[in-house]
């Protein structure tokens, strides 16, 4: 077999690398989450974009739900998350005011931590009156609810 010379190899060692390199890589879509009226600066939000109602709204429940962190750092705070496409999700959020990951309960099974979803419904939250149309670049603003503190 015949050896071939270096020079003759580098286009072709070019190509390959510089084809397996996307031309260009599309930046991931993200929407504006707006969370107000948080009654404290301590702690973490913890924000879950809902696809499916699978588990909600208990986003430590599901396993299908996109989970984000922020430490608090303001009564209203303005944070950024990824959005896989457009479409009507759901979004909900609790003030983790003791940063422990965790929703905490009263003794009747009742957030004792702040909580939030899109649309603001009131009493008993259900997925689809939670369902708000989201668009890459868009806004959803939630107000912070604190029913025993």
């Amino acid at each position: 077999m015949k050896a071939l010379p270096l020079a003759a190899l580098l286009p072709v060692l070019a190509a390959t690398t510089l084809a397996a390199i996307p031309a260009t890589a599309q930046p991931q879509a993200t929407f504006q989450l707006t969370v107000t009226d948080l009654h404290s600066t301590k702690g973490q939000i913890v924000a879950c974009l809902w696809r499916d109602k699978d588990k909600f709204p208990s986003c430590e429940k599901s396993a299908t739900a996109l989970k984000r962190t922020f430490p608090v750092t303001g009564t209203t705070m303005h944070v950024t998350l990824p959005l896989p496409a457009s479409g009507r999700y759901a979004v909900t959020v609790v003030h983790d005011e003791d940063g422990n990951g965790k929703m905490k309960h009263n003794f009747i099974g009742m957030p004792a931590e702040g909580v939030g979803i899109s649309n603001n419904p009131g009493g008993m939250p259900g997925y689809d009156k939670s369902l708000t149309d989201i668009a890459p670049g868009g806004t959803v603003t939630i107000k912070m609810k604190y029913l025993f503190g």
